[in-house]
């Protein structure tokens, strides 16, 4: 489904505007669209996601939107109101995603500016006071705790400081498996559960993992091919 259409913010919220869902249900109805959303539980890494299921033209389409991240939002500290509030931002970007949309400054609000990271810019940054790590620079944090970059990778709003993260360190964001990567996945775990102990404990050495679960796709179809 090709589509490129510009809808303008008209609201304040999380520091920038953002669209209204009414907005897009006008622009659905406006365009004889229809469209429904679930939370899906990714097998793999264990993350909510939000689907959009999209029917125009008489086809439906899924269409895999955000993770459900917790939400930390100014002077409330209502763990059940944060998870709403942090539910109700994904389906609407999961929304525009899946329709093809796009408001009018969305690079601006993910990044700051279109302008292009430099490395020396990334050798400068250094992380917030509230962080995990305060004060401390990319590399600085690279060096004692890749997981939390990879977190920050994965998790993170700002794409400006994920494209800093992935110049000094080439990390990347996970990527999200397709259903039949996971199907591929499931059966090489039914696989691997009739390994032998000795077979088990040769392919943790030689991958440097605790447990099955921390084995990749593409380790695992090295240890079946």
């Amino acid at each position: 489904m090709e589509r490129k259409t510009t809808i303008a913010r008209n609201k304040e919220g999380y520091g920038y505007k953002y669209t209204e869902l009414a907005e897009i249900n006008k622009y659905c109805e406006n365009n004889n669209i229809s469209y429904y959303q679930e939370v899906d539980t990714c097998d793999i890494n264990g993350k909510d996601y939000i689907v959009t299921y999209v029917t125009e033209n008489g086809v439906t389409t899924s269409h895999r939107g955000c993770q459900i991240v917790d939400a930390v939002l100014q002077g409330i500290k209502n763990p059940v109101q944060e998870y709403g509030s942090s539910l109700t931002y994904c389906r609407r970007y999961s929304l525009l995603m899946a329709l093809g949309l796009s408001t009018d400054d969305d690079d601006g609000a993910s990044c700051g500016t279109t302008q292009e990271v430099t490395e020396e810019e990334a050798k400068k940054y250094k992380f917030g006071e509230k962080t995990k790590h305060p004060n401390a620079t990319i590399l600085e944090v690279f060096k004692d705790d890749k997981g939390y970059l990879q977190w920050c990778l994965d998790n993170g709003k700002n794409a400006r400081i994920k494209e800093m993260i992935t110049l000094l360190t080439g990390l990347k964001p996970t990527e999200i498996p397709t259903d039949e990567e996971q199907h591929e996945m499931f059966e090489y775990l039914a696989k691997f559960d009739k390994v032998t102990d000795k077979q088990r404990e040769a392919i943790y050495k030689k991958y440097n993992v605790k447990s099955n679960t921390e084995l990749t796709l593409q380790q695992f179809r090295e240890i079946f091919s």
